[in-house]
C-alpha cells in the first residue's frame, strides 16, 4: 500500500484530494471494495454536493437503473419515486430521500448504475452580438439553391417558449404539448435564427426560413419521448442552454445517444457554452483553464453536434467553451458565428441541417439519416484555427454552401461493417484538385453512464491509393491533460476515441482512390456508417458576399467576402455601377487568404458589381443593389382608412409596397409617390413594408411596421395641455399634413366649443398654442381639423384645472342628480373634511379629503341647493354653494 505523504508536504491540490478521500470514506458504507464500487456510481457534481450535505437533508436524485425493472426497495411512496425514461438497456428514475436513506438503501442496490443530482437547472447561453449569414455562407446557399428553405420540415427549440406572435414566425408555428409556459426573448432569437421568415427586416431571415418551428421545455435535461419526435415529425432539435461546466458522461448523454439511434432522422444540436475561460473541477482535465469546459454532461454525447462560436471572421473567441470531451474526444465538433455566442452558433447549425434535410428529401423522397447530415456538416466546414482539427474549433467553421454542394454532387457514401470486417469505396479524383477531404460518422451505442471511455464500437477510416500503395490515416489530436499536448497540431494515426474521423490529402494526383472502413471493434451485430467527401479545386476564386440577393448600403461600412484557392497571389478589387463598362478601384494588392475586405459603400444609389483581378484572370460578382435604408411612418389611422409614408431616396423613381400574408411579406402594388392611403376593408393586414426599385431590382426593404401601434390616430399623433403659471400651453403633433386645410383650437365655454385660434394651410407637423384667459375650475380644449374634402376630425379633449388662488374646485356646478360631483384639491390636505349641508343647515353627507381628486357618487344627493363646507383641523375654512338639478 502506497504511503500517504505528510499533510505539510502536500500541495494545495493534494490537500484537497486527500481531504476528499477521507470524507468519502466517512460517508460511504464500510468495506474498501464496496466503497470504490459505490463511489463510481456517483457523478462528480453529486459527489461534491454530498460532502456539503447533512445526513437528514433531502436531495432529489436522478438514477440510472439496469434494464427496465424498477426495484421494489426503491419504488416507495416516501421516495416520491418516478420513472422518467426507459430504454432497452437502462431506465432513468428520480427519487427524493435523505442522505442517510440514500447511502443505506438506495446506493447499495445492485440495480443502480449511476446517480446524478436532479436539481441541475438549465440556463440560456447568451452573449450580445450581431447576425451575419454571410460568415457561414448561408446567404450564398440561399442565393444558389433558392428551392431549399426547409419547407415541410419541423425543428424543435428546446428551452423556454418564443413569442409565437412574432411576425417572423407567421403561419409556421406548430403548437404541441411539449412547450414551456415561460416566454423568453432568447427563445425568440434562436427561433428566428433557425427559421425566421425575414418579415420584420432582412436580418429577421433565418437559415431555414420555410421550416415549421416548435418548442420543447428544457425543464427536463433528457430527450423528449420518441413518440413525441415521431408524432410531430421533428427532425432537428436545437439546445442552446447549459448547466455549468461538467466533465463526465452522464445518463443524459447516454439518453441523447440512444435518442439519435432510436430516431434515425433526428439530429440533436447543442451549444458548447460561453465558459471558455473556466476549468473543469473534476475528471481528467480538472484545473486546466481554457480546456474541457463544455457546459453540461449531456454535451458529452457522441451522436450529436456540439457547436462553439466564432466572430464574424471565423476566429474562435476566448469565451467560447472548448474541448476536449471528458475522455479526450473532439468537442466542439463545429463552430459558427451566431448573434449571441454559442447559442446562436447552434441555431445556425440547426437551420443549416434543415436545409440539408430539405435538399436530400426533395432529391430522394425521404429524410436523410442523422449521421449522414452530421458527416456532411463536419466535412463541408472551413478549416479554422489549427490545421485540420483542434479542441477549439473542432472540424471547422460551418459552411452551408459547401454542404448543399455535397448533396447536389452526391458526394456521400454509406455502408455497414461487422467486427473485424472491412468495406472499401472507390472515388475518382480529377486533375487540378488542391485538397481531398473525407469524414466518416457513425451512431455509436450508448455507453454506461460515468464510463471512463464512451466509445463502444470502434471503426477505422483510411484513404488508399492502390496505384502507388500509399495510404493515409485520419487526423488525431493528443488528449493528454496538459496545455502543451492539447494544443499540439493533429497527427495522422489510428483513432480509438471518436465516432467521427476525418482524412485529408493535399494536391492529390488524379486517379482512383479508396475509402476503407474497418470494424476494429464492433460489439453489436453490425455497425452502419456514412462518409461525406469533397474536392477543393486549385486556382478557383468565388464571390460569397454580396450575392444577387444581398444588399450593400451607401455611405456605410460593408464586409465583402470571397473564397480563393490561389496560392501566394494578390488581388485588385474594383467596383462598377454601369454594368461593367467602367471600373473604379477600391484596393490594390489585397491578401486573398483573408477572404474578406471592409468596404465603405459609395454615396450613391444604383446597382453595382465587384471585380477581383488576379494576374490575368478577372472574377466578377453578382449584380447587387446599392442604396440607403428607407424610413417609414404613419400619417393617420382613421376608422375607414390609414396613410403610410416613407422618405424618398435619390435616383429612385418607384417603390414596392408589401403587406404580411399568411406566412411571408407579399408585394401588392408599385407607386412613384412617397405616401399611400389604404382602405381598411380592402387591406385587413396590419403589417406593411416598403422597398425601393433600383433598375427594376428590389433594394433593401424598410422595417416592417404595424400601422396601428405607431401612436397615430386619425391624423393626430398627440395633443397635450400644460398649465405654466397662469397660462395654458397646448402642443399639437400631426402624423401628416396630407389634405389638411385648417387647424382650429377650440375651448368649451360650459355649453359649446368656441374658436380660440386658427391656422390655415399649416406647414409643420408640430405646432403650439396658448391661452391666458383662464376660468376658475375646468378649462377644456380640443383641436378641430378641417380637410380639403370637407371632412372634419376632432381630437380627444384635454382638460386643465385652474384654481386661481382657490384651494378647492367642485364641478360640475350645477350638476344633474344622475352624475357624480368631482372635488379637486390644490394639494393633499391633512385633517380636512367636507361637510355637505342642506338649506336647513342639516349635515347630509361627509367626506374625508385625503386625495387631490375625489368624488361624491351620482344619486347620493337629492335635488336642491347645498352648502359644501371644507373644515381643516376642526375649524370652518371654505364654503361653496352647489346646485343639484
Amino acid at each position: 500500500m502506497r504511503a500517504v505523504p505528510p499533510l505539510k508536504h502536500c500541495s494545495g491540490r493534494q490537500k484537497i484530494l486527500l481531504l476528499f478521500s477521507v470524507l468519502s470514506i466517512l460517508v460511504i458504507p464500510s468495506g474498501l471494495a464496496q466503497q470504490k464500487e459505490h463511489q463510481r456510481k456517483l457523478s462528480p457534481v453529486l459527489n461534491t454536493r454530498l460532502l456539503k450535505t447533512g445526513m437528514q437533508e433531502k436531495i432529489k436524485f436522478r438514477i440510472t437503473l439496469k434494464g427496465t425493472a424498477f426495484p421494489g426497495e426503491l419504488n416507495k411512496p416516501k421516495y416520491e419515486a418516478r420513472k422518467i425514461r426507459a430504454d432497452v438497456n437502462f431506465t432513468i428514475v428520480t427519487i427524493t430521500c435523505t442522505k442517510e436513506d440514500f447511502y443505506n438503501t438506495v446506493l447499495p442496490s445492485a440495480a443502480v448504475l449511476f446517480v446524478e443530482d436532479a436539481s441541475r437547472v438549465p440556463k440560456e447561453e447568451m452573449l450580445v452580438g450581431n447576425l451575419d449569414l454571410a460568415t457561414n455562407k448561408i446567404n450564398i446557399a440561399h442565393s444558389r439553391f433558392p428551392q431549399y428553405n426547409g419547407d415541410g420540415i419541423t425543428v424543435s427549440v428546446k428551452e423556454n417558449k418564443p413569442d409565437t406572435t412574432d411576425i417572423d414566425l407567421e403561419g409556421r408555428w406548430l403548437t404541441t404539448g411539449l412547450s414551456s409556459g415561460v416566454v423568453s426573448s432568447h427563445a425568440s432569437i434562436m427561433s428566428t435564427m433557425i427559421g425566421g421568415g425575414g418579415n420584420s427586416w432582412y436580418l429577421g431571415k433565418g437559415a431555414a426560413w420555410g421550416s415549421t418551428l416548435s418548442s420543447s421545455d428544457f425543464a427536463s435535461l433528457l430527450p423528449d419521448a420518441n413518440t413525441a419526435y415521431q408524432q410531430y415529425n421533428i427532425s432537428v432539435q436545437n439546445h442552446s442552454y447549459g448547466v455549468g461546466v461538467e466533465s463526465y458522461y452522464g445518463s443524459d448523454a447516454a439518453a441523447y445517444d440512444g435518442s439519435a439511434i432510436d430516431n434515425s432522422y433526428l439530429l440533436h444540436i447543442f451549444s458548447a457554452g460561453n465558459s471558455g475561460t473556466d476549468a473543469a473541477t473534476t475528471g481528467t482535465y480538472a484545473g486546466l483553464p481554457g480546456f474541457a469546459n463544455l457546459t453540461g454532461s449531456f454535451k458529452m454525447a457522441k451522436n450529436i453536434i456540439t457547436a462553439g462560436s466564432t466572430d464574424s471572421f471565423s476566429s474562435v473567441p476566448v469565451l467560447s467553451s472548448k474541448g476536449p470531451a471528458y475522455d479526450g474526444r473532439v468537442k466542439p465538433e463545429l463552430v459558427a458565428f451566431g448573434e449571441d455566442g454559442s447559442s446562436g452558433a447552434a441555431a445556425l447549425v440547426s437551420g443549416t441541417a434543415l436545409l440539408l434535410q430539405d435538399a436530400y428529401k426533395q432529391r430522394y423522397g425521404s429524410l436523410p439519416p442523422n449521421a449522414l447530415v452530421k458527416a456532411i456538416l463536419l466535412n463541408s466546414a472551413d478549416d479554422v484555427g489549427n490545421a485540420e482539427v483542434d479542441y477549439a474549433s473542432g472540424f471547422g467553421a460551418l459552411n452551408a454552401y459547401n454542404g448543399m454542394q455535397t448533396i447536389q454532387a452526391t458526394r456521400f457514401l454509406g455502408g455497414t461493417v461487422t467486427n473485424g470486417a472491412a468495406q472499401t469505396f472507390t472515388v475518382s479524383i480529377p486533375a487540378g484538385i488542391k485538397k481531398l477531404k473525407g469524414t466518416i460518422v457513425w451512431n455509436d451505442p450508448p455507453a454506461s453512464p460515468n464510463a471512463a471511455k464512451s466509445l463502444v464500437n470502434d471503426l477505422d477510416l483510411e484513404l488508399l491509393y492502390p496505384s502507388s500503395g500509399q495510404s493515409w490515416r485520419p487526423w488525431v489530436l493528443n488528449p493528454f491533460p496538459h496545455p502543451d499536448s492539447l494544443q499540439q497540431p493533429a497527427a495522422r494515426k489510428r483513432d480509438s476515441l471518436n465516432n467521427v474521423e476525418q482524412v485529408t490529402l493535399d494536391n492529390p494526383v488524379a486517379g482512383d482512390y479508396q475509402f476503407k472502413v474497418t470494424g476494429s471493434k464492433v460489439t453489436t451485430p453490425s455497425q452502419a456508417f456514412y462518409i461525406a467527401y469533397q474536392f477543393d479545386s486549385a486556382d478557383v476564386f468565388e464571390w460569397q458576399f454580396p450575392t444577387t440577393n444581398d444588399f450593400i448600403f451607401s455611405s456605410a461600412p460593408n464586409v465583402v467576402r470571397w473564397k480563393s484557392s490561389f496560392s501566394g497571389a494578390a488581388g485588385n478589387l474594383e467596383f462598377s455601377i454601369d454594368d461593367g463598362k467602367n471600373w473604379q478601384t477600391i484596393q490594390n494588392t489585397l491578401d486573398l487568404t483573408a477572404g474578406h475586405y471592409k468596404w465603405d459603400g459609395p454615396s450613391l444609389t444604383g446597382t453595382a458589381q465587384l471585380r477581383m483581378t488576379i494576374g490575368s484572370k478577372q472574377f466578377i460578382s453578382d449584380t447587387f443593389t446599392l442604396s440607403q435604408r428607407i424610413s417609414t411612418g404613419v400619417g393617420f389611422n382613421c376608422p375607414d382608412s390609414f396613410l403610410i409614408y416613407w422618405n424618398k431616396i435619390q435616383d429612385v423613381n418607384d417603390y414596392r409596397i408589401f403587406k404580411l400574408g399568411n406566412k411571408y411579406l407579399e408585394p401588392f402594388l408599385v407607386t412613384a409617390d412617397s405616401l399611400l392611403i389604404l382602405d381598411k376593408h380592402a387591406n385587413p393586414s396590419l403589417y406593411y413594408a416598403v422597398a425601393p426599385l433600383i433598375n427594376n431590382r428590389e433594394g433593401v426593404k424598410s422595417y416592417t411596421f404595424n400601422y396601428t401601434t405607431q401612436g397615430v390616430e386619425c391624423y393626430i399623433r398627440s395633443f397635450l395641455a400644460l398649465l405654466v403659471d397662469n397660462t395654458v400651453q397646448l402642443d399639437l403633433t400631426l402624423g401628416t399634413l396630407y389634405n389638411v386645410n385648417r387647424i382650429t383650437l377650440e375651448k368649451n365655454d360650459g355649453a359649446n366649443y368656441i374658436q380660440l385660434q386658427q391656422l390655415t394651410s399649416p406647414a409643420d407637423l408640430k405646432m403650439s398654442f396658448s391661452d391666458t384667459r383662464l376660468k376658475k375650475g375646468l378649462n377644456i380644449y380640443r383641436i378641430k381639423l378641417a380637410l380639403n374634402n370637407g371632412t372634419v376630425i376632432y381630437s380627444q379633449p384635454e382638460t386643465v384645472y385652474y384654481f386661481s388662488g382657490s384651494v378647492f374646485i367642485v364641478y360640475p356646478n350645477p350638476a344633474r342628480q344622475d352624475q357624480p360631483i368631482h372635488i379637486l384639491s390644490a394639494d393633499t390636505l391633512q385633517n380636512t373634511k367636507l361637510q355637505v349641508l342642506n338649506t336647513l343647515g342639516q349635515k347630509v353627507y361627509e367626506l374625508a379629503i385625503d386625495d387631490e381628486n375625489l368624488q361624491i357618487p351620482a344619486g347620493r344627493l337629492s335635488k336642491g341647493l347645498y352648502l359644501f363646507r371644507f373644515v381643516r383641523n376642526g375649524e370652518k375654512d371654505i364654503v361653496l354653494k352647489v346646485l343639484i338639478l
